[in-house]
Formats: structure tokens, sequence, C-alpha cells
């Protein structure tokens, strides 16, 4: 006797792929779906196909059989049905889980009061974290005691792993087959092992894994990141299609650069090698570089106002990058080409893109991606929004490559050693390769605000300025001959530059002002009561690690542009 599978949601994933792996394994299939006439046309038929197209044009095609299909009303034949049925298939978007949850209670209930003795596993395929856990959360609230102890017991909620695309058929696959599916083919769906309450189901192309939250992060942070920087940045460009964003040099420079920046990252916090991360990211942007799926770049990019959140595709890598050295410049600029992605057909969008407009970028990033206490992204999101139109040529990477550089070593270097002027000569230093003992002594007491006391300037802005004097500034016996102005002026220049930048990031160049920036509040560090308020603040972990790092990407800047860094040099490194 076949196995059954009850699959809710007949759309382009519950057919194209949950019906692929277990029609192929054997089981008899059905589907449950809202839709009326999808399910009545599914009924019509015997069969359905899928067309599954790789990257080069091949096409392997799959007719599924031996499935039956139920509308959602139809409550008793689908309670007829879970009695004997010991494995279900969510494919429905998140905002159908309420009423998958009450069928799943309705159904759970009912197995209490004939006490049957059956495990029921719901494997979950969403585009979002642990879908399977926010099914649940839609059932808990219901349970009673006894009734979460029952659940407990029988009932799986198995996390999916969705890499497979799925798209309507075009016209003439359509006239063959009203149902026909067309996808990508990938063949495997990684499912939370630890999560089956009954036996593993023998399925080809499930793919059974320990660690499955560690999966389901990379997938969203460099797959699903993908997606919105070819729709927001190709849309923008005028490409209608993914494939056409990744033909295009402008957007691959931002889609490589944002993949290398949560690359970085995820190595880190993950344990990736450097050669896996890079097989990774090469076949991302691969599943997506399909000319026969023609995936439009307004499906890909719709609803902004959710895909900005702050745990989203976009904000979340950033945030993620800024917590760990990794300066996310390509990110925000992904970020900022969103707040501009406004199709007709997406009202959603166009909100999110007439409040930018209206109330300037930087609001509009704190309202939709959540940003509060971090100034030094919503300046790097407001400097990429403002030169969009004139954005028309490729980064300089050397000088980006230069700035991430001496983020890092801000960061890092106020992370171990604290002092924040210190921190910063210290970045500068190790970037340029030109020390000076003297200099790095007499920054001693500029930190917290000089003095520790919090009413002076930042000590990144003092370091950068001493650095930068210590450049190009007037010179002692010089003074003494010919007053040294032009040197005076040329460091008063720079000086004024990263006093502007630093002012368009966190609106002062004070410390204790920037501490109500970036913490909510300012802090005298005299007494060590406060010092210990301050580090459990997150001071040496994510706030003035950011504010040093970011100085000293600035003052890396500056000496790039005035030529005090030698292109020539910095050149050959990046490309080693």
């Amino acid at each position: 006797m076949k196995q059954n599978i009850l699959i809710w949601g007949a759309g382009k994933i519950g057919r194209g792929f949950l019906g692929d792996l277990f029609h192929q394994a054997g089981y008899s299939l059905t589907f449950v779906d809202s839709n009326k006439v999808l399910v009545d046309t599914l009924n019509a038929r015997p069969a359905f196909t899928i067309n599954n197209c790789d990257n080069d044009g091949r096409s392997v095609s799959v007719n599924v059989s031996d499935y039956a299909a139920l509308h959602t009303t139809q409550r008793d034949a689908i309670m007829a049905l879970f009695k004997d049925c010991q494995l279900m298939g969510i494919a429905v978007p998140p905002e159908a889980f309420p009423e998958v949850a009450e069928i799943l209670y309705a159904e759970l209930r009912e197995r209490m009061a004939l006490k049957i003795d059956k495990t029921l596993d719901v494997i979950v395929c969403a585009n979002m974290f642990d879908p399977a856990r926010k099914l649940f959360d839609q059932l808990e609230p219901r349970l009673s005691f006894d009734e979460k102890a029952y659940c407990n017991r029988y009932f799986g909620f198995v996390s999916a792993l969705t890499r497979r695309l799925a798209i309507d058929p075009d016209d003439a696959q359509r006239a063959k087959d009203p149902l026909a599916v067309v996808t990508n083919g990938y063949p495997e769906l990684p499912v939370d092992k630890k999560a089956f309450k009954g036996g593993l189901p023998p399925v080809k192309g499930l793919a059974f894994v320990d660690n499955l939250p560690i999966l389901e992060l990379r997938k969203y942070y460099t797959y699903n990141m993908l997606h919105a920087v070819f729709a927001y940045m190709g849309y923008y460009r005028g490409h209608t299609f993914a494939y056409e964003s990744i033909a295009d040099p402008f957007v691959m420079q931002t889609a490589r650069g944002a993949l290398d920046e949560i690359g970085q990252t995820l190595m880190e916090v993950c344990g990736f090698s450097e050669a896996d991360t890079c097989e990774w990211n090469e076949a991302a942007i691969k599943l997506l570089d399909n000319p026969v799926l023609k995936d439009t770049l307004v499906r890909l990019g719709a609803d902004t106002a959710r895909k900005l959140g702050k745990s989203e595709r976009l904000t979340g890598p950033a945030l993620m990058c800024r917590e760990h050295g990794i300066w996310p410049y390509y990110l925000t600029k992904a970020i900022a080409y969103a707040f501009l992605f406004a199709p007709e057909s997406d009202k959603k969008s166009q909100m999110v893109s007439e409040y930018a407009r209206v109330y300037g970028v930087k609001e509009a990033a704190k309202r939709y991606c959540g940003l509060e206490n971090e100034p030094e992204l919503l300046e790097l999101i407001k400097q990429h929004y403002d030169r969009v139109n004139r954005d028309t040529e490729l980064e300089d990477d050397v000088k980006v490559a230069l700035m991430k550089r001496a983020y890092n070593l801000g960061f890092f270097c106020e992370k171990k050693y604290r002092g924040c002027a210190q921190g910063t000569l210290d970045a500068l230093f190790q970037l340029t390769g030109r020390v000076d003992e003297a200099l790095f002594q007499s920054a001693s007491g500029f930190s917290g605000g000089m003095a520790i006391c919090g009413d002076g300037v930042c000590g990144g802005y003092a370091g950068g300025v001493m650095y930068m004097g210590s450049c190009v500034g007037r010179r002692y016996y010089q003074m003494m001959k010919d007053g040294d102005k032009q040197a005076q002026y040329a460091s008063y220049d720079m000086a004024q530059r990263l006093h502007d930048r630093l002012l368009e990031t966190y609106g002062t160049v004070t410390c204790r002002d920037i501490h109500k920036q970036i913490f909510g509040r300012d802090y005298c560090l005299r007494t060590k009561a406060v010092r210990e308020d301050f580090e459990s603040a997150g001071a040496h972990t994510t706030k003035c690690t950011n504010v040093v790092g970011t100085a000293s990407a600035y003052v890396a800047e500056i000496l790039y542009d005035t030529g005090y860094i030698d292109k020539t040099t910095l050149e050959k490194e990046i490309k080693q």
C-alpha cells in the first residue's frame, strides 16, 4: 500500500518541489488549496508536468499523477485523511499559517479523543527563518497542558530550506498543460533531522541535516540577499529579469561585494571555510543565472516594506557585518537602491519609496530597516542614495578595499586595547606602515572625550586629525622660518573633511553627543561604576568600536583622495 502525504498548498512549490520529490518516491499525493479553480483543474486532469530546467537550457520533464485535490472548505474530507496521515507538507505563505494551525489543532484534538498512537511530521516550506517554529507559534496558544504534551510527543514540526525556484509556464507550456510548473530543478530539500517524531521518510532529495539553523542563516543572507541586490539595482538600471542583472557589471560589482562582506562574517560566526564560502557564493549566483526561468525583478523585489526589515535579507547581513568589524559598504548600497524600487504593480514598495523621498532616506531606514542606534549604517545608506543619479561608473575597488581595511583595523584596535584616539592611530599605523611612537603616546589622554570626561571631542576624530597632521601639518622649524602656512592650511582642509564626514554621520564631533546617538545616553567615565555600565552597554563590542572603525575609514579615504597613500602599491596588494 502506498504511503500518503498531505500537501497544504498546491502552488508552484507545493506541486513543483514537494509534489515532485514525493511522487518520485512513490507516495500518493493529496493537495489542499484555497484556490477553487486550481483544485477543480487538478481534479479534472490525471497528471501535471514539471519542467526542470538547468542553466544550460537542458530540461527534464516529470509527469506527476496519482494525486487528489481538496479545497480548504472541505473540512470533513480533510479530517478523514488526517486519521491515517503521518506526513504533511506545508507550501503556503506565512499569512496562511493561522488557517493551517486551526486545522492542525482540530486534528490534534480528534487524535487525542480517539487515542491515536501515531506521529504526524509536518514539513514546512516558507521563505523565512525557521518556518516550522513560526507555524507552531500559531498553534501553541490554543493548546491546553494535556494537548501540548500530546503535541510534543506525536507532532513533529520540521523546517525545510527551499532553494528550488519555480515560476509560471510560458504560453506554449500552459496551452499544453495548464498545471505545468517550470523550475530550476534544484535537487535537494534540506530538512531538520532532529525535528522528526516518526521515522525519516525514505525520499531521494530530502537532505536530513543537524545544523539547519546555520544553513538557513547562510541561505537567507546570501541567496535571498542576492535576490534583493539583483532586483533593486537591476530594476533601477532598466532590467526585467535576474539573468540580465547578472550580466550587468555595475550590478555584479555590488552583488559580489555584498557576498564578500557577509561571506567574511559568516566564516567568523559559523566557521565556514574560505574555500567552501567561495564555492557557495558562486553556486548562489549560478542558481539565479538561468535565462530559461525568466524570473522577474518585480517578483524578486516585491514588498520592500517587509524585505528591508531589521533581520531581513539586506539589513540583517549589514548589521551582522557591523557587529563583527566588517564594513558593509555594498550591502548598504543595495539598501539605498531598495528605497528607489517602486513598480506600478507593487503598492507597498511604492509607499516605502515615497516615504524616503518625502522624509529623507535616513528617516525611511529608521522606519523600515529598524535602524536607530546605528548612525554609521544610516550615513552609508544616505551616501549611496544621494549619488544614485550620478552613480553610473564602477566603484573604485582599491579605495573601497582600503576603507574596509581601515574600518576593520580600527574596530579591532578599539575592541582589544581600548582608547579611541590611540585605537584610531594604531589602525592608521597598521594601514600605512608608518608608525610614530611619540604621536601615539601624546594621544593617551584623549580617550572618552578627553580625560574620559566626555565633554571633549571624539577620540576617533582627534586621533584622525593628529595622524593627518603628522603627514602634512605645519612643521616647527619651518614655522620659525616662513610660517609654513601652506602646510598648515592643507592640514586644516583635511581636518575639516574629517570633521564634516563625522558631523554628517553623528550630527556632532563631541564624545558625549556621539554617545547619545549610539547608546541613547552619554557617559562620563571618571568612576568605575559608570565604566562598568559603559562596558555592559556594548562600548567595546559594537558601539565605540564602530565609531573608531568609521573614523579610521574616513581618514583612509581622505589620505587616498589627497595622494598620501600610494595607489599603485595598494592596487598590487588588493589584486594579490
